[in-house]
């Protein structure tokens, strides 16, 4: 007998009620006492239900935060943007060949900025 079947087992003997549920974790019965603590012998956690009204309560500020995180992603692509702008009006009167090596550097590292936070867009 493997050593979770015997650990189930001896919960069942002791007492404690297997449901008719799986672990999401390793997909093993879980139990509860007899305090009513629901947990999961093999991973040694705590089950906790969330019950379908809260779930969707919990979706819809995740939702909520998406939006609000893609809001600031655009407003910050914007900004960013306005600053290209402004970097390359210095860079087309700019003649110092060590100002001019700046400014592509700046503008390499602003485009590859540009290019995560368009990745990160949902």
């Amino acid at each position: 007998m493997k050593d979770d079947a015997k650990k189930m087992a001896q919960l069942l003997r002791s007492g404690n009620t297997m449901l008719n549920q799986a672990c999401p974790v390793c997909n093993n019965p879980i139990f509860r006492d007899k305090n009513g603590k629901v947990f999961c012998p093999v991973c040694n956690r705590e089950i906790v239900f969330v019950d379908a009204e809260v779930k969707k309560k919990l979706q819809n500020n995740e939702e909520s935060e998406k939006v609000q995180d893609n809001d600031s992603l655009s407003f910050l692509n914007q900004i960013i943007i306005e600053k290209i702008n402004l970097i390359a009006q210095k860079l087309n009167s700019e003649t110092q060949i060590d100002s001019i090596e700046r400014y592509v550097v700046l503008l390499t590292n602003i485009f590859a900025l540009l290019d995560k936070i368009n990745k990160l867009k949902f």
